[in-house]
C-alpha cells in the first residue's frame, strides 16, 4: 500500500510528486485517474523497481478529488486533492 493515502496539490498548475519505492525489487508507480481508479488516466508515472525514487512532473489538473493507483498493483490506491 502507499504510505500516504492522500496528497494535496495546486489546481491548474503543474506540480511534482517525489515517489519513494521502498519495496526492494518490486515495481511500482503512481497514476492519477479521473472519476474512478479505472477511469481515464490524467497522468501515469514511470514504473520502476525499488528501492529507488522518481520525481514525476505532473501537468496541470483542474480542481477536484482524483483517485491515484499503482498500475502494477491496482489495489494500491489513494486520493489526490487538487485545490
Amino acid at each position: 500500500k502507499f504510505l500516504e493515502s492522500s496528497f494535496d496539490a495546486p489546481a491548474d498548475t503543474p506540480f511534482t510528486i517525489a515517489f519513494v519505492n521502498l519495496d526492494e525489487a518490486t515495481a511500482h508507480n503512481v497514476a492519477i485517474h479521473e472519476g474512478s481508479a479505472t477511469g481515464p488516466a490524467l497522468f501515469t508515472g514511470e514504473i520502476f523497481p525499488g528501492v529507488d525514487v522518481r520525481v514525476y512532473e505532473v501537468p496541470a489538473i483542474s480542481a477536484g478529488s482524483y483517485p491515484f493507483i499503482c498500475t502494477v498493483h491496482p489495489n494500491m490506491t489513494g486520493v489526490a486533492n487538487i485545490q
